[in-house]
């Protein structure tokens, strides 16, 4: 009920906060936009609908194979947008109307941008071209609005200037909805308002076909997290020198490129969540290759037995992180000078004996390495299964914590047993060629969350 005791409240906020405070940014001329990798003139032209000509008179191009990568192009034909136009992935957790708070755009200006017909069409991971002003103030928080929240209590609550609130968000109080997105700008951390979607980072966005996904939670106190990406489940761990919960998650070589929801529920800072949002899942452009093997290798039944064994040994989920840091080659040599090299490569569509393109290989095969035939742990973890199998050979499987395998076939010879304890550097094997091959070499694959990863990614970066 409205009260007295309201409208005194409301009367002294006008007076301390006049509406006459312009907080609008000054339309600084023709916005700039930077070139992204593989782009030309013409693309960029028919990204913001206009012609290539008005393109090449606007930035006075005399020759056009002088425009590369990071150069700034002003883009005539935007009226009202201004400042540095970025293409960036949508963030979990962004929606259509969040987007127009935080960027502070009409919605005629936001598809004047991009060619979007419906809010449901922005989804994490979906590319958008935004405006990042040199001059305007950075949005230095965001939260998410109670159910029993208004412009008033959100100005109380955050202490900050009610006008400046309305004019960041483009909305008065009566259009906010619970659980929407705010926006404001501070120079202090405010007590009262706990911004979950701030929190949640998924990475790399948008996701690809045979890649690792990261979903970091950022919190002290969490509590029953649970998630799932598309159907499988995912499993949370602590990181507490980061100060974040994690799951790490593979995403099938073959999945179907499209869109993949997100699910995630819990309790974060005394705070109950459930979110969903879908993920693009892009292609991962792998090539095809035909290979020569012994026909009783590829047979469908060993196929079957093989993957139902590979599939029981990598069952359990430990909750201990054993790795540190990146993982190292399998191999001696490096890839600077020369010396390593490989035969075939993560994700290749293969077809056998002139059969059709129905797999895909799952890891790195080296070629034999002249300096020697060792075969090295990538990173610390348990030997769980050292033996021959039918297709891979003689095998040796590593785990090494929350999900995370490494898996070394068609060795001429294991050098460690079931239990062992290896560690980052120690010789486990000799490159050989039993099984199904058609040459010597080593087969390394890494397993996350029970699919076959590009093992170049646990090369170049550090999980979690």
């Amino acid at each position: 009920m409205f009260t007295i005791k309201h409208s005194i409240i409301i009367a002294l906020i006008l007076l301390l906060f006049p509406s006459t405070i312009n907080f609008a940014q000054e339309n600084g001329g023709l916005p700039i936009y930077v070139v992204e990798p593989g782009e030309n003139l013409t693309e960029i032209a028919d990204k913001f609908n206009i012609s290539l000509d008005a393109l090449i008179n606007a930035n006075n191009i005399l020759d056009l194979n002088l425009i590369s990568t990071g150069t700034e192009l002003l883009i005539p034909g935007l009226a009202g947008v201004s400042g540095v136009l970025t293409t960036e992935p949508t963030a979990f957790g962004d929606t259509y109307q969040s987007l127009l708070r935080k960027f502070g755009l009409s919605e005629a200006t936001f598809r004047l941008l991009n060619t979007v017909t419906s809010p449901s069409e922005i989804y994490a991971g979906s590319t958008l071209v935004l405006p990042q002003s040199k001059t305007q103030d950075v949005v230095a928080f965001k939260g998410n609005i109670a159910p029993m929240d208004s412009l008033l209590t959100l100005a109380i609550k955050t202490g900050e200037n009610y006008w400046k609130l309305s004019n960041t968000n483009h909305l008065a109080s009566h259009l906010f909805l619970p659980g929407e997105k705010f926006f404001y700008i501070s120079d202090h951390e405010s007590r009262s308002v706990i911004s979950l979607d701030s929190k949640i980072e998924v990475n790399p966005l948008p996701i690809s076909q045979g890649h690792t996904v990261v979903v970091r939670i950022y919190a002290q106190d969490a509590e029953l997290l649970t998630g799932t990406l598309g159907v499988k489940q995912l499993h949370f761990y602590k990181d507490t020198e980061g100060g974040f919960f994690y799951a790490l998650d593979g995403i099938s070589a073959i999945a179907e490129p499209g869109l993949i929801p997100l699910g995630l529920t819990g309790t974060v800072e005394g705070h109950e969540f459930v979110m969903e949002q879908n993920l693009l899942l892009t292609s991962g452009g792998y090539q095809k290759e035909e290979l020569t093997v012994e026909q009783t290798t590829i047979e469908q039944d060993v196929v079957l037995e093989e993957s139902a064994q590979i599939n029981t040994i990598l069952s359990p989920n430990s909750t201990e992180k054993l790795w540190n840091g990146e993982f190292r080659f399998p191999v001696d040599g490096s890839l600077t000078d020369d010396t390593i090299g490989f035969s075939s490569y993560f994700g290749n569509r293969r077809s056998y004996n002139n059969g059709s393109f129905y797999g895909f290989h799952g890891g790195l095969d080296f070629k034999v390495v002249l300096m020697s035939l060792n075969i090295y742990a990538p990173a610390n973890g348990i030997v769980v299964y050292a033996g021959p199998m039918d297709i891979r050979g003689n095998t040796t499987f590593i785990d090494h914590g929350q999900g995370v395998y490494s898996g070394y076939g068609h060795q001429s010879e294991i050098k460690v047993s079931v239990g062992d304890y290896v560690e980052k550097g120690q010789v486990i094997g000799l490159i050989g060629k039993t099984g199904r091959v058609t040459g010597p070499h080593l087969h390394w694959d890494i397993w996350v969350n029970g699919d076959q990863v590009e093992p170049f990614d646990w090369i170049d970066n550090v999980y979690p």
